[in-house]
């Protein structure tokens, strides 16, 4: 048999194994190179993700509040309704692009002289908790879900959470159990009845001290590296602003990444 001319010879086999390799990188490249996947390898590393929450906006409309708003484009704002500046701050929160939810004033195991109007207890039927949850999302309509103010003895109320649980599933809300007691029942009723919800693991400023605040910051932040999305709630305080103008700024050149409520809740 005449032996082949070069033209006819086989590719030895490594060298066909080496082409379609190459092949391989080439066609994977020109499928990652337009992916997010792509994008993400060119992003740093997220150490941690955090959720902020900053309650009790309602009561003033000041350069506190104003400031507290521009904060961060990713911190929700929660408005108690029937406050006299309610649907100002949900109107000028949504103009510049600031999430807000309702801060639903809830029956609490302490005293409270304030004169809440959409208060809501274990008193009340079904009808009128919906009735009321719907009058607090009319007075602050961009609001996308609701969390409780106190509420410490609402949320035991199996109940009243139910009843909860049913409005905000028929309104497409969701809701943040603030867990102002260790017995809410918040969290759990919502998760049965296909609520979106997330669980507060920190308060920020129960203690108006510029070391705790920034102490109880860094704690959020820790617990960010065990979770996937670690809740704080702060409140519209002074100190809680001049502190946080410093912190998020540092915590966000660190490697953490803040998202808003709407993200996180589950």
């Amino acid at each position: 048999m005449p032996p082949f001319s070069p033209k006819q010879r086989p590719n030895p086999p490594l060298l066909r194994l080496l082409f379609s390799a190459l092949i391989g990188v080439i066609i994977g490249y020109l499928i990652f190179s337009g992916s997010e996947s792509r994008s993400f390898l060119l992003k740093p590393s997220v150490k941690g993700t955090i959720c902020l929450v900053i309650d009790d906006f309602g009561f003033a409309m000041n350069s506190d509040v104003e400031d507290f708003l521009k904060l961060n484009e990713n911190i929700t704002a929660a408005i108690i309704p029937g406050t006299p500046y309610a649907a100002q701050i949900g109107k000028y929160a949504h103009s510049i692009g600031v999430e807000t939810i309702i801060h639903m004033p809830m029956e609490s195991h302490e005293k409270d002289n304030t004169d809440y109007a959409f208060l809501l207890n274990e008193k009340l039927n079904a009808e009128l908790v919906e009735e009321r949850i719907r009058l607090a999302f009319e007075e602050v309509p961009t609001a996308l879900g609701m969390n409780n103010h106190q509420g410490s003895k609402a949320t035991e109320s199996l109940q009243l959470m139910k009843d909860i649980a049913r409005t905000l599933k028929k309104m497409d809300k969701f809701f943040l159990d603030s867990f102002t007691n260790p017995e809410s029942r918040g969290y759990i009723t919502m998760r049965r009845y296909g609520v979106p919800t997330q669980l507060r693991q920190v308060f920020l400023d129960h203690v108006e001290s510029p070391h705790q605040i920034k102490t109880n910051l860094d704690s959020l932040a820790t617990l960010s590296h065990e979770m996937d999305i670690a809740v704080g709630i702060g409140h519209v305080k002074p100190i809680t602003l001049e502190v946080l103008k410093k912190e998020i700024p540092r915590l966000e050149s660190e490697g953490y990444r803040f998202i808003r409520l709407s993200q996180a809740v589950r």
